[in-house]
């Protein structure tokens, strides 16, 4: 195999393993708020904090890993550009979910059952994109024509999201909580949003990148 597709070979397996390692961190998050949801115990939360404080460590490890292969072994000059960009916001998916988990964490915040369902939801549906950015940084590089077909599912789920949070500030507000707690959890919503909304952007970014390679 001659040495520039071995070269490149490696720096596609980096890429994967960035993007299994970045999948684990949004795995953690989902299994800790869930476990939030059913017990808001820190000492439960406690091995997800952890999980997760590691697993976005290394995948930050990852990511400069191949930033550096880039350069160094000087590969794919002509597109290390729009792969430095699409790492950078692809990066930020997990970074925010793992803001959440630290953020319920440090607050010691207090989800009342009435808004439970719609805050799994919300959860859910904001873990799911990050599957969808996945699978359209792999069709970058090996089946272009998929990529839309990814970012057009991050679009629903990003609608879905929006939805959710503003039905679910809605019930917040209407609610006889007390104020300071009201604040608490809306911003708890829109920082879960902005989970999607970075998936979004993500999205953007990857479907500029494969229409100027189908041209």
């Amino acid at each position: 195999m001659p040495l520039f597709f071995s070269k490149k070979h490696y720096l596609l397996e980096m890429i994967d393993f960035y993007l299994a390692k970045a999948s684990a961190c949004m795995d953690t998050f989902l299994s800790a708020f869930l476990a939030y949801l059913q017990d808001e115990n820190c000492e439960t939360l406690q091995p997800f904090v952890d999980q997760i404080n590691q697993t976005e460590a290394e995948a930050d490890d990852l990511r400069r890993k191949i930033e550096l292969t880039l350069y160094e072994k000087a590969l794919i000059p002509e597109s290390r550009g729009d792969i430095l960009r699409i790492l950078e916001s692809v990066d930020k998916i997990p970074n925010k979910a793992q803001s959440v988990i630290l953020q319920i964490d440090t607050e010691y915040l207090h989800i009342p059952a009435c808004f439970k369902e719609d805050f799994q939801q919300l959860a859910k549906v904001n873990f799911q994109t990050f599957g969808q950015v996945a699978g359209a940084v792999r069709s970058l590089f090996d089946n272009l024509k998929e990529v839309r077909k990814f970012t057009a599912e991050i679009g629903i789920k990003e609608r879905a999201s929006d939805a959710i949070e503003r039905r679910l500030i809605r019930k917040i507000f209407s609610s006889s909580a007390p104020m300071g707690e009201k604040i608490l959890l809306k911003e708890l919503v829109i920082e879960m949003g902005n989970i999607s909304d970075r998936a979004e952007d993500a999205a953007d970014r990857l479907n500029i990148i494969a229409a100027k390679r189908l041209i």
